[in-house]
């Protein structure tokens, strides 16, 4: 590092403690703990920040990357006995994954992930108070233990399985996590069919809002505002809503983000990446 003679705010991350000593020999600003594969305390301990994964790296210093926000930072709440190896997919993907036992109010203000177990009831109070939530799984008949047509109302996915088998509770998993990935929302019970493949050259954005006429004439408004090209459109409809993904290829600012979320009856909004 000494010869090496770089200028500027330096940082370093890694799994180990020879890695930390490139901030207590002092050639280096922050030291982030990159916990992914391996997570030792002697080094999380000295850490500036841990990183579960790259991508948080990248995200924490405003850095692009594939995806427009870190996975580790999707939590999935945990309600019941929900089948260990639909979980097991969620860890895989990198998700923080919390019991409903453990979670506090906080947590579950910043849940994005709802997973249910048969037999389990979750009332209005509770999915008011996950602020975030957007798709929830439920493994059993949602219709009977979930006020699906609020969660339709606040733009909530829902995926279930009225028989559960052990090939299906892996398919309610693989769902979800195609919705979180892709924006996909096949088999979902109360928004509109759109299967969806993913995009590696493009930016994809979700837009969910109430449907009424004159939403997407607005959209596409703010995108020509911005010289926005579009690679493709998809929209869907149901009685309630209007579902919308655009892939676009070219570098946006925020401001285009803060003025489609504005947009008059819009429920959600989101980047994939």
């Amino acid at each position: 590092m000494k010869e090496l003679k770089l200028e500027g705010n330096l940082y370093g991350i890694g799994d180990g403690y020879s890695d930390f000593q490139l901030k207590e020999s002092g050639h280096i600003k922050k030291f982030y703990a990159y916990t992914e594969n391996i997570s030792r305390n002697s080094v999380t301990a000295k850490a500036d920040h841990i990183t579960p994964s790259f991508d948080e790296f990248l995200y924490l210093n405003k850095l692009p990357g594939s995806i427009s926000y870190p996975k580790n930072r999707i939590i999935a709440i945990v309600a019941g006995d929900v089948p260990e190896e639909s979980i097991e997919l969620f860890r895989q993907e990198g998700l923080t994954i919390v019991p409903e036992q453990e979670a506090d109010d906080k947590t579950i203000q910043k849940a994005g992930i709802l997973l249910v177990a048969e037999g389990v009831n979750i009332d209005s109070k509770r999915i008011k108070k996950a602020a975030r939530l957007k798709v929830i799984g439920f493994w059993g008949a949602a219709q009977n233990s979930l006020p699906v047509e609020l969660c339709t109302e606040k733009g909530i996915v829902v995926f279930d399985a009225s028989k559960v088998s052990s090939k299906g509770s892996v398919v309610i998993a693989q769902r979800i996590i195609d919705f979180i990935n892709r924006g996909s929302v096949q088999y979902s019970i109360n928004f509109p069919a759109l299967q969806l493949a993913a995009v590696t050259k493009a930016h994809r954005i979700i837009h969910i809002h109430r449907n009424v006429p004159g939403v997407m004439a607005h959209i596409n408004t703010v995108l020509a505002k911005h010289a926005i090209n579009i690679d493709a459109q998809y929209l869907m409809t149901n009685a309630t809503i209007g579902y919308v993904i655009i892939d676009i290829n070219k570098e946006y600012d925020k401001q285009l983000l803060k003025e489609l979320k504005s947009i008059e009856h819009t429920i959600q909004f989101r980047v994939l990446y």
